[in-house]
């Protein structure tokens, strides 16, 4: 077991404020295997939303939150949304350019704040994946599920920044790994590795919504007992919005769960903790 480690948590705008069963699944989980989180005080959003689509300036969003996090003392933040991985990631690299990190300070002087060094930035698949034999021996309850899961794309791709070692960002394997430890049975369902559609929403809603559908048509050939999610924006879509997706068709309603929710339920963990009574925010 590794020795108390504790962490920044930067939960990104749409768990803190419609997801609070995401961040709390995954405090448990972590602190389970002896992994503090310090929440990142003062967040805004991450940039995502507006990156290079309006203004370069989504950096200095997202450099504000690296700040935030050297605040806390730590030099890993963790994180729990692919958009908001993908852009504070994209971030880090840019202000390692002198002058992209000077106009970064300069405007963050007026809150006392400073870019100084690298933060590393984990999603919570990454950092699991790095304790998996501290995971493994917290399984007390092996679950049977069929599951379907959606790897978090924009924690994987672009290959050349956001690269995990050992894994094809095309078709990562980190998460499918996590889902087996659980004894949880992964469904080949042809969709695990395609985008959800999430991200889309804000542009094209319609488009967003089909490739949400394409995903529940494809688990509900399989008989999947539920689908899992490792990203905010994934379970958004195909949990909140599900509803809209299946109108026409109640039958392809499918459980949607975090994938902290599930280990949790595989280590024991009280279904308080992993949030599996709460609804999410409209």
């Amino acid at each position: 077991m590794y020795p108390h480690t504790k962490m920044a948590l930067y939960p990104g705008c749409l768990v803190l404020q419609r997801m609070p069963a995401y961040e709390r699944a995954s405090r448990a989980v972590l602190q389970a295997i002896d992994i503090g989180l310090e929440i990142v005080q003062q967040p805004v959003c991450c940039g995502a939303p507006v990156a290079e689509s309006f203004s370069t300036d989504w950096i200095y969003l997202a450099a504000y939150n690296l700040a935030r996090v050297e605040q806390t003392g730590h030099d890993t933040v963790v994180t729990l949304c692919g958009s908001c991985t993908n852009a504070l990631v994209r971030a880090g690299r840019a202000l390692q350019a002198d002058d992209v990190r000077a106009e970064a300070n300069r405007r963050l002087a007026r809150w006392g704040l400073s870019i100084t060094g690298p933060v590393a930035v984990k999603h919570l698949v990454r950092l699991l994946v790095e304790r998996e034999d501290d995971l493994r021996a917290r399984i007390v309850r092996p679950l049977s599920f069929r599951v379907a899961l959606t790897n978090p794309c924009q924690i994987f791709r672009p290959g050349d920044l956001m690269g995990v070692a050992g894994e094809d960002p095309m078709a990562p394997r980190a998460m499918r790994r996590l889902v087996e430890l659980t004894g949880a049975e992964v469904l080949e369902y042809g969709g695990e590795d395609e985008c959800c559609g999430a991200t889309l929403y804000l542009a094209a809603p319609k488009l967003s919504l089909a490739l949400g559908r394409r995903k529940l048509e494809a688990t509900h050939g399989e008989k999947a007992d539920l689908m899992l999610q490792g990203c905010g924006n994934s379970q958004l879509l195909l949990r909140r919005f599900q509803r809209a997706i299946v109108r026409d068709d109640p039958a392809l309603r499918q459980k949607a769960l975090l994938l902290p929710q599930l280990i949790g339920l595989a280590m024991g963990l009280p279904a308080g903790e992993l949030g599996l009574r709460e609804a999410h925010a409209p």
